[in-house]
């Protein structure tokens, strides 16, 4: 019989506390930092002010809510049947991103479909007692590297974590060709009417106010997928190809001089094109992401990144940008 001298190391899980409950205490507690007034700390504030407003108004409420709760399950249904789940077997790289970018904001982890589709673009379909769907096109998936595609998946969750649902997945019905297209295959389900109907009712200058907070929503979710990925030049590069393509001859664009692009517009009544679009312009959504890379709330997110000497608050950083996302105002922000 050999005898063997006992070992003086301790057991290194002896250091390591196992208790879960403490765990999802300590979780809750540094994530409730994270909230004012049950909204998250990075949102966009004229996001929240429109928002509420919209809320108020009961018919436009209870006309939205109505068209949702019609719409999603059906939408869950055709992407089972048409696109594919992305799952821990099925793309599980992109399923990683989805579960980084959840735990990171700390929301459940969304349901992320791929679609047949060239077209780059992603969108968040969700009601309040659905589990949300992140879905994307197989063209972003692959014209954008995964930290890029990190950003994507991180705005879109921001939709969740903000509680966007209702509102910003009946702009998507009644706005998203696409999305639209699939949902009026099924003409016996009476959809396509409600939608018309829809478009009668929100019109004029309320179908203009929604489209404006639409804009709002997509300057907080812009900031979620900041936040998500970490580094502004990713965040940049992947809106920047939803419009180069991200092909190689293209893969190396100026920046600041596609930024620069919009300036020369700002002083014409073509700008007021803008006031029907769902989202806004991608330089603008550029600047508006390089104001909040100076902000103290984006730092207060990410305390691993090195932030500037001098940090911009909350309450400041939303006062430029809503100079920058202005579509009747001509002025021009200068760097």
């Amino acid at each position: 019989m050999i005898n063997r001298p006992q070992s003086n190391s301790s057991n290194p899980t002896q250091s390591i506390n196992l208790d879960f409950g403490r765990y999802l205490a300590q979780r809750q507690q540094e994530l409730s930092e994270h909230f004012t007034s049950g909204v998250p700390d990075y949102s966009f504030s004229l996001d929240r002010t429109l928002q509420k407003q919209i809320a108020s108004i009961s018919p436009i409420r209870a006309l939205t809510q109505t068209i949702v709760s019609f719409a999603v399950p059906i939408q869950k249904q055709i992407q089972q049947m048409q696109s594919i789940a992305v799952s821990p077997r099925q793309y599980p790289e992109i399923y990683a991103i989805g579960e980084e970018c959840a735990r990171r904001l700390g929301i459940g982890i969304p349901q992320i479909f791929i679609c047949s589709a060239l077209e780059g673009y992603a969108c968040t379909i969700a009601t309040d007692d659905v589990t949300p769907m992140i879905i994307l096109s197989s063209g972003i998936v692959e014209r954008l590297e995964l930290e890029e595609l990190k950003f994507v998946i991180g705005h879109e969750c921001g939709h969740i974590h903000n509680l966007h649902g209702v509102y910003n997945t009946a702009v998507e019905l009644m706005t998203n060709a696409l999305i639209r297209m699939v949902l009026e295959q099924f003409v016996a389900t009476g959809l396509p009417n409600l939608l018309d109907a829809a478009e009668k009712v929100i019109h004029g200058g309320i179908m203009l106010f929604l489209l404006r907070w639409s804009r709002c929503a997509e300057i907080t979710c812009d900031r979620a997928g900041l936040i998500c990925c970490g580094d502004l030049n990713t965040a940049n590069v992947a809106l920047a190809k939803l419009i180069t393509g991200g092909g190689d001859r293209l893969k190396n664009i100026n920046i600041q001089e596609f930024i620069n692009q919009v300036r020369t517009v700002q002083s014409t009544p073509v700008r007021l094109l803008e006031l029907a679009s769902t989202h806004p312009l991608l330089p603008k959504r550029m600047e508006a992401l390089n104001l909040f890379t100076q902000c103290d709330t984006f730092y207060a997110w990410r305390q691993e990144l090195q932030s500037p000497k001098t940090l911009r608050n909350q309450v400041e950083t939303d006062r430029l940008c809503e100079q920058i996302v202005s579509v009747m105002s001509n002025k021009v922000k200068l760097n």
